[in-house]
């Protein structure tokens, strides 16, 4: 591994998920690339001007200043504590930019922190997590937040837990493990749909599908695929090779 990408708004529940970037990093020596993805508030012309540009501008431009700044101040700090760090602006739709930035950089994997989609921001950002996770072609890491926006579990992985799925085979398993325990010195162990829920790991790793039809999703749904938005365990998933 040596590009880890680390998407983030400078809100609470992307900053939680800074230990396991640190975490990753440290263990592989990986380049961390922070990524800030701004979209542009339309100025309101409405509002009453003074001179040109209307205060809807002037708000938007001091919105894009502050972030630029957040940026540099968080590259900075990585940087005196020892990491490779990278920054990122884009301007754009968050989960495109964020998967094109992973596909141009060739992102090994792409950390994102999930909040419990409470408010509408909240459930902004969850959507975004969500359609990374099934649109990456890099495996993307997902740590929960609890309510106070801390995350779930500490920065740890003594204990792995891989979500065995019908389709899954063995070689799998070993393939998306392997490294994991070797860097960790971690313990695996595999759960089935049943076991899925009140598990004691550190780490659940799992393979995404294809979905299926809408009436197919219905009739057979997939515990696995809902730990996307219900995991309370940090959740490494993987895609099937297209």
């Amino acid at each position: 591994m040596t590009s880890l990408l680390f998407p983030t708004d400078f809100s609470t529940h992307t900053t939680a998920a800074l230990d396991w970037v640190r975490l990753f990093a440290k263990q592989t020596g990986a380049t961390i690339t922070l990524l800030h993805v701004y979209q542009p508030v339309v100025p309101d012309t409405t509002l009453p001007t003074v001179g040109d540009p209307g205060l809807g501008t002037l708000t938007a431009l001091e919105l894009e200043d502050i972030g630029r700044q957040q940026l540099v101040d968080l590259e900075t700090k990585l940087i005196a504590e020892g990491y490779s760090v990278k920054a990122e602006w884009r301007i754009g739709a968050i989960e495109d930019e964020i998967l094109e930035t992973a596909r141009v950089l060739q992102s090994d994997l792409i950390v994102m922190g999930r909040s419990d989609l409470s408010t509408f921001f909240d459930r902004l950002a969850g959507s975004a997590v969500s359609d990374v996770a099934e649109g990456a072609t890099c495996p993307v890491l997902i740590i929960p937040m609890t309510d106070d926006s801390q995350a779930v579990r500490p920065a740890e992985v003594r204990t792995i837990a891989y979500a065995m799925q019908p389709k899954t085979s063995q070689s799998d398993v070993a393939q998306q493990t392997d490294w994991l325990i070797d860097m960790f010195g971690a313990t695996l162990v595999v759960l089935t749909e049943d076991k899925l829920e009140h598990n004691n790991a550190d780490l659940v790793v799992m393979q995404l599908y294809p979905a299926g039809g809408f009436l197919d999703s219905l009739l057979h749904p997939n515990k696995v695929s809902a730990l996307v938005e219900k995991s309370d365990v940090p959740l490494l998933i993987y895609h099937q090779p297209k």
